[in-house]
């Protein structure tokens, strides 16, 4: 593994010397179209998914924000309105339509589960198999089989979920 090290000084007044130090885990950068997809929890860690999803809805090159429509009636007929719409009105999913590990599902489930105290942050979402950008989410729902999460002998058994899985997000900023 390596180290990097970097030292400076500089003087704040009349004071004495002090040494702080701190260690920093550097991931690899995984190129946009590449990967299968990274969550980082603020107390949980990094999961980079052991399967990439088959299918997303609202991302490509970045997530896709809906413009806002508005109508209102008035006396001769309707005043409509469109707005730009906002990266906080965008809900993502992921679906694995296939076959997915009972630990790719449980790893999910355990961010889903704990959500940080907002004074710690959020959930970082990476979705570099559709591009290089990352979110901060909120995550609103794992479902495996419809609603709920429905686990079978199989998943038991073999340690496979073959239900679709769904994870569902909502953007609150771009990280």
């Amino acid at each position: 593994m390596t180290t990097l090290t970097a030292s400076t000084t500089f003087s704040i007044g009349a004071s004495t010397t002090v040494i702080e130090s701190v260690s920093v885990t550097i991931l690899p950068v995984i190129a946009a179209g590449a990967g299968r997809g990274r969550l980082v929890h603020p107390t949980l860690g990094t999961y980079d998914y052991a399967h990439m999803p088959d299918e997303w809805v609202n991302v490509d090159g970045d997530v896709l924000i809906a413009p806002i429509w508005a109508s209102s009636k008035t006396l001769d007929g309707a005043a409509n309105t469109l707005w730009q719409g906002n990266i906080r009105d965008v809900e993502v999913e992921e679906h694995w339509t296939f076959a997915v590990s009972i630990a790719h599902l449980r790893a999910v489930l355990a961010f889903w589960q704990n959500p940080p105290d907002p004074d710690d942050g959020y959930v970082a979402w990476y979705p570099n198999y559709a591009n290089g950008n990352g979110y901060s989410v909120l995550m609103l729902d794992v479902s495996v089989g419809g609603q709920g999460v429905k686990l079978n002998y199989i998943s038991r058994r073999h340690s496979f979920v073959i239900e679709d899985m769904v994870l569902r997000m909502r953007v609150v900023a771009l990280l």
